[in-house]
């Protein structure tokens, strides 16, 4: 009797182009008897792409984290450690990769065709989500990353296409179907709402990216997993600073006990310069907001997370950390109340 290879896929696609919104629209369509997992990378040392996904465990779904840094390094025990629990424990029936916007993939894969996985792993389509109006910034369409990410591709999507437009998408449509070596599939879609049987593509045999150098990191691993945060302090938040990929980052987690005004919030987030990416779970009163904001824009939702707030900023440049701490603590509600259990 030969076991049967579990399906995974790779979600990739460079910061803010909408991955952890397009997995949520996946995992609405998951068949109801199956065990899925999925596993978060993100590039700071404060994971918030998680948070989404909270309270999902008891529809056959298992959320794990790898925080810290970059799962698509070749000293990628962290990912391996998460991957081979997951295995175990879940036995899933397919696992969603979704590395850190920030990655280079092709090392995820080599790690997944590696001696100890290929003969449990069934390695299905990697998808690469772009935002067309990226993708026609000159300074995103020659970075390193983001040309691997497309490379590497099996089914490149064009996602926010209703905020891209028709000419902009077709533009880029028309680029990416003269790709070499062409793409198994080409979509596009919005808030994305892609099809998952694309998940079912199989890929070209072993592609390799055009960088096998791989990027070389002055990235100091802190592989904090998310639980061994110590829970923060009223009033004093705990601080994580990390770089690497020509990007800096700074995370805080803030005491579930502390409450944030959401109008603060807002004001305190449209005013901010210069920051390429805020991702932010914050607990207001009883109920706890995503907030997700890429260049000026952005987005609320409500969570079912319930554990801290916590919150990601990611910057090109290093920058006055101190003084976002102050600002995020501006937010706060003066009374900070008591969670009732």
């Amino acid at each position: 009797m030969t076991l049967n290879k579990i399906p995974v896929n790779l979600i990739t696609g460079f910061l803010g182009v909408g991955k952890t919104t397009t997995l949520q629209n996946i995992l609405k369509r998951k068949p109801a008897d199956e065990r899925w997992a999925v596993i978060i990378n993100e590039f700071g040392a404060v994971s918030i792409d998680h948070t989404p996904f909270a309270g999902a465990d008891e529809n056959g779904l298992v959320v794990k984290e790898v925080a810290g840094g970059c799962i698509c390094c070749s000293a990628n025990l962290p990912m391996q450690m998460t991957l081979t629990l997951v295995l175990r424990q879940v036995k899933p029936h397919r696992i969603l990769i979704e590395p850190t916007g920030m990655g280079h993939p092709e090392a995820i894969l080599d790690m997944l065709r590696g001696k100890f996985l290929k003969d449990v792993l069934d390695i299905r389509a990697t998808v690469c989500l772009v935002d067309p109006r990226q993708w026609e910034n000159e300074d995103y369409r020659e970075h390193e990353t983001f040309i691997d990410q497309i490379t590497l591709a099996d089914v490149l999507i064009a996602n926010k296409i209703d905020l891209a437009g028709e000419t902009l998408t077709k533009d880029f449509l028309e680029w990416a179907k003269a790709l070499f070596p062409p793409k198994i599939l080409i979509g596009a879609v919005e808030h994305g709402d892609i099809d998952p049987n694309w998940l079912n593509v199989e890929p070209f045999p072993q592609r390799k990216a055009l960088h096998p150098h791989a990027h070389e990191h002055e990235h100091h691993h802190h592989h904090h997993h998310i639980d061994e945060l110590p829970i923060p302090e009223i009033g004093k938040p705990l601080m994580r600073e990390s770089h690497g990929l020509g990007r800096y980052s700074c995370g805080w987690v803030f005491s579930p006990d502390e409450v944030f005004e959401l109008p603060s919030l807002k004001k305190w987030v449209s005013s901010l310069q210069n920051i390429d990416r805020i991702k932010g779970a914050f607990r207001i009163g009883t109920d706890w907001v995503l907030i997700n904001a890429v260049s000026g824009e952005f987005s609320i939702e409500y969570l079912a997370y319930r554990r801290d707030s916590r919150v990601e900023c990611i910057s090109v440049n290093p920058l006055p950390w101190k003084t976002l701490e102050d600002g995020l603590k501006n937010c706060l509600i003066k009374e900070p109340t008591t969670q009732a259990v």
